[in-house]
């Protein structure tokens, strides 16, 4: 069977879906292949924040939190019966190596970014321990209060999905290509359900397994990413009332978020070298989280105590610097091969979706 359409993306994750929907709002026919589910991947395994990025602040990427907090605000303002704005705590202990004064700024600079009304505020320790009761004060120094945005990942990039049906998008799931090849005006591709494929562009929005991708079909790229596995715990109890954001004896921060009578608690970031199908969950890594979150609980957690644990795989562009230092940010690598275009998407958060989106369809319309 021959089909023709305009645009061809790889991956319906929040960034294939998102540009899908922009590209067919605009009046493109396109063509979603998923060799899986939707929200297969990263798209519903992530920590469910749709946030700046408050800690990127310290990296100075200032333009990266700024489009972010307003790429919040968007999706705040279209699906606010998936994403809602709600209180976070940030609670500084005699250990954290960031010092107060730096925090409060960077907290008063995040909140002015985000545009949404809501000031930070340092909040009295008495408040917290009433607040927080499973949660140590001995130490604690200060706490401040300020808002960031949560949601259901895979609900959202579902809706999102369903959106770009209804403007015209086709998603086919379970399905993969098997060959590309590049004509001098059509790219041709042939998939595992025997459909022959033809169109001007292709975009590679495979998310992590993209370098996997170019190398199975020879796609010319600019990048490459590192693979940054992180796990989350689920506990079938609520630790704490709002979410908390708390830092670990390595420097890192990590978050304690209640959900639906459940507290997940995330993420870890480890380096992976092997394909992405391959990765699995790191004993290692359950015992970090445990042990980093009884360092402020009363009444320490067990293993036996964790109901489920998940894992996603970020593509963070490869850096040379350390992987919690690495970029967040997303880069479109365009290649023209004859009169066809073939864009790779490297990098993406769930937050970033709808600015990546609109980027790419200034490209093609």
């Amino acid at each position: 069977m021959h089909e023709q359409y305009d645009i061809v993306i790889l991956g319906a994750g929040i960034n294939g879906v998102s540009i899908a929907r922009a590209l067919s709002l605009a009046g493109k026919r396109v063509l979603i292949l998923e060799r899986r589910e939707i929200a297969a991947g990263a798209s519903s395994h992530s920590s469910r924040l749709i946030h700046g990025g408050l800690r990127y602040l310290e990296n100075y990427e200032f333009t990266l939190v700024q489009e972010a907090l307003h790429d919040q605000k968007e999706l705040l303002d279209r699906y606010p019966d998936l994403v809602k704005l709600c209180p976070f705590y940030l609670p500084i202990y005699q250990n954290t190596s960031r010092p107060v004064w730096m925090i409060r700024i960077g907290l008063w600079l995040y909140g002015l970014l985000a545009g949404h009304g809501h000031t930070p505020s340092k909040i009295p320790m008495a408040e917290f321990s009433s607040l927080f009761p499973a949660l140590r004060t001995e130490g604690l120094k200060a706490v401040f209060h300020y808002y960031d945005g949560k949601t259901d990942d895979k609900a959202l990039t579902h809706r999102i999905a369903e959106e770009a049906v209804s403007v015209g998008t086709t998603i086919r799931e379970h399905t993969l290509p098997t060959a590309i090849t590049f004509g001098k005006e059509k790219i041709k591709i042939q998939t595992n359900d025997t459909h022959h494929i033809e169109t001007p562009v292709l975009i590679n929005a495979t998310g992590a397994w993209v370098d996997e991708v170019n190398t199975a079909f020879a796609l010319p790229s600019s990048f490459t990413i590192e693979k940054l596995s992180g796990i989350h715990l689920v506990f079938n109890k609520v630790l704490i009332p709002e979410p908390l954001i708390l830092q670990a004896t390595d420097g890192r921060v990590f978050f304690m978020i209640p959900e639906q009578g459940r507290t997940l608690i995330g993420t870890t970031e480890r380096s992976e070298k092997g394909n992405v199908d391959q990765i699995r969950i790191d004993p290692e890594d359950i015992a970090y989280l445990l042990m980093q979150s009884n360092a402020y609980l009363i009444n320490p957690l067990k293993e036996e105590d964790i109901t489920d644990v998940f894992i996603g795989t970020r593509p963070i562009i490869k850096s040379t610097k350390d992987p919690t230092h690495m970029s967040r940010e997303y880069k479109l690598d365009l290649h023209t091969i004859g009169k066809n275009k073939l864009l790779h998407i490297y990098g993406g958060k769930l937050t970033t979706s709808p600015s990546l989106a609109r980027n790419v369809a200034k490209i093609f319309c």
